[in-house]
């Protein structure tokens, strides 16, 4: 059995899953993915015997532990067996029991190995399960978070993709070629906001993949890296924003149809961001006549006034917004139009 039981909310499954990451990383084996009990084992058998066995047990308390009856009987048995560890996935005050117990402080942690709290907690584990490799041994390259320092609150992760500030403004968002873009109507945006500043990558999504344990999308034999992500769904796109949220602390999310449509556009109301002469296409944007019929890396085309690269061509790109057959009763002021509609259809804008 592993050397640490990691007890948790399923709520805070990002979390331990970066936590159990860092630890294994230091040389510890960790009991946390109860998704590997295997069929016809007893699930009570296998946690009680995994928790009798190990020298240590960590507990992440957050608002969805301190109500799980779960969390609170496995945290009650080791702090019996003296060998409970208790940290903070969120700044909360620990159930009453458990507040005589010093208790270090995770929920800004990040996944950076030489975080003062991840060198206390390897300190008291070392202490009660031996040691793991090194503390101060550098982390494989191949490993999540590798290249990761502390780093100031604004500065960019090495995974995480580069952000491009739209100005505030207003726009008419629409047009008179298509039944499906009228009525056009004015969508004025209150404050700036940020859009990516290229589709996102393989290496940006294949990073996620490899410290989530999720499947990493087919690039159809075109090569990966740089090339833009391919073969994922809508709700794989909502769920890698959401991680990237959860690990950097700042707010990702898709875009919303408003909001693309006033990026791309980039202040310009001709057919294409560039104008409305075709010939031109091929300096903005990959299409069927230049790209033999796959995907390009980024970055290759010229950008529009925005500094934003292939909002046309190359990829079609997921936005929040369900379908819908007009624009009559969109919303004009930024956000995603997601009250009815088709809720299990969802918009894709760029083209490809």
């Amino acid at each position: 059995m592993a050397d640490i039981f990691l007890s948790y909310a399923r709520e805070d499954l990002q979390k331990a899953r970066l936590l159990a990451t860092g630890l294994e990383q230091q040389g510890w084996s960790v009991f946390w993915d109860r998704t590997s009990i295997q069929i016809g084992q007893d699930f009570d058998e296998v946690i009680e015997e995994a928790i009798e066995q190990a020298r240590c047990m960590i507990v992440g308390w957050s608002q969805a532990s301190k109500r799980s009856d779960w969390v609170r009987g496995e945290a009650t048995i080791g702090r019996e067996r003296r060998i409970l560890l208790p940290i903070l996935f969120e700044s909360v005050s620990p159930p009453i029991a458990f507040r005589s117990l010093h208790t270090e402080d995770f929920s800004n942690w990040r996944g950076e190995p030489d975080n003062a709290e991840f060198l206390n907690l390897c300190k008291a584990l070392t202490r009660l399960a031996g040691n793991g490799q090194q503390i101060s041994a550098p982390i494989s390259s191949t490993m999540p978070f590798a290249d990761i320092t502390p780093s100031p609150k604004n500065a960019r992760l090495p995974f995480e993709p580069e952000m491009i500030e739209i100005p505030a403004g207003t726009f008419q968002m629409g047009g008179n070629g298509y039944e499906r873009e009228q009525p056009i109507h004015t969508v004025t945006f209150a404050k700036p906001f940020k859009l990516g500043k290229y589709p996102e990558t393989f290496a940006e999504y294949d990073a996620y993949a490899e410290q989530t344990g999720c499947k990493k999308p087919d690039d159809n034999g075109w090569g990966r890296e740089q090339r833009p992500v391919i073969n994922v769904t809508w709700q794989e796109a909502v769920d890698y924003a959401a991680w990237l949220g959860q690990v950097t602390g700042k707010a990702y999310g898709l875009p919303s149809e408003t909001e693309w449509e006033y990026a791309c556009r980039a202040g310009s109301s001709d057919d294409y961001f560039w104008g409305s002469d075709e010939s031109k296409a091929g300096e903005h944007a990959w299409f069927d006549q230049n790209s033999q019929d796959r995907t390009h890396p980024v970055g290759q085309k010229q950008a529009n006034r925005y500094g934003l690269y292939e909002m046309t061509g190359n990829v079609w790109e997921w936005l929040q917004d369900t379908w819908y057959e007009n624009y009559q009763g969109a919303p004009n002021n930024g956000c995603a139009w997601e009250k009815g509609g088709g809720l299990f259809w969802r918009v894709l804008r760029g083209g490809s």
